[in-house]
């Protein structure tokens, strides 16, 4: 089974996202220079990566996989060529394992979601391809699927809506109005609170560059 290591994000000012993340979810910094900045819990890094050619946002899911070169064949890819789900997400894989921080950080990071019209066809997706693992689903057609530790939403979307593609990611956190009052203390709003028929989070927070970030209590079922 591939095992999810690090969301990476697209970032205007890297520095300015990881003062942020760890200010408000005391991340450890693993790798910093201006354009590039790599943040971890101890289990998931967070990349930071300042890229003009790229439009800032959430950008791509790597994981760590057994053998890279089968997959990339399976999916008829070469060895330089990025792979990409069916909706055209961007997934970096790589064999060797993530260097993380080596002390785990009090709010680990345990979800990540991407918008789709079509939950079914991106699970089968990441189940045969990734070995991912369907873990839940809601009346609303998305699915949750994971790696045994990381929650990867697939949530339905019909096109128009909302844009498609890679959203938002969260937090595993202890208090929510800890959270609440540590964005505010970095500057940022205290957030919203989350519709009653989302099954897992409770709060949607914003990094000072827009990204949506999910805080939740409950946790994410893996």
């Amino acid at each position: 089974m591939a095992k999810l290591g690090e969301v990476v994000i697209v970032a205007n000012s890297p520095q300015r996202l990881s003062a942020f993340y760890r200010q408000v979810f005391e991340l450890t910094p693993i790798a910093e220079s201006a354009a590039h900045v790599v943040l971890s819990d101890g289990y998931v890094n967070l990349v930071l990566r300042k890229d003009s050619r790229l439009a800032p946002g959430l950008h791509a899911a790597r994981f760590h996989v057994e053998n890279a070169a089968a997959l990339r064949h399976k999916l008829g890819a070469n060895a330089q060529d990025q792979i990409a789900d069916p909706d055209g997400n961007l997934i970096e894989v790589d064999e060797k394992e993530f260097v993380t921080a080596k002390k785990a950080t009090p709010f680990p990071i345990r979800h990540l979601a991407l918008y789709t019209p079509d939950p079914r066809r991106l699970a089968s997706f990441y189940e045969n391809n990734l070995q991912l693992r369907e873990v839940a689903a809601t009346d609303r057609s998305s699915i949750f699927v994971s790696d045994g530790y990381f929650n990867l939403a697939l949530l339905f979307e019909r096109p128009g809506e909302e844009k498609l593609g890679l959203n938002h990611f969260g937090f595993h956190v202890k208090d929510i109005e800890e959270m609440r009052d540590r964005a505010e203390k970095a500057g940022m709003p205290r957030g919203d609170k989350r519709p009653d028929r989302i099954p897992f989070a409770e709060y949607r927070l914003h990094d000072p560059e827009g990204n949506g970030i999910d805080i939740s209590v409950k946790g994410w079922k893996a």
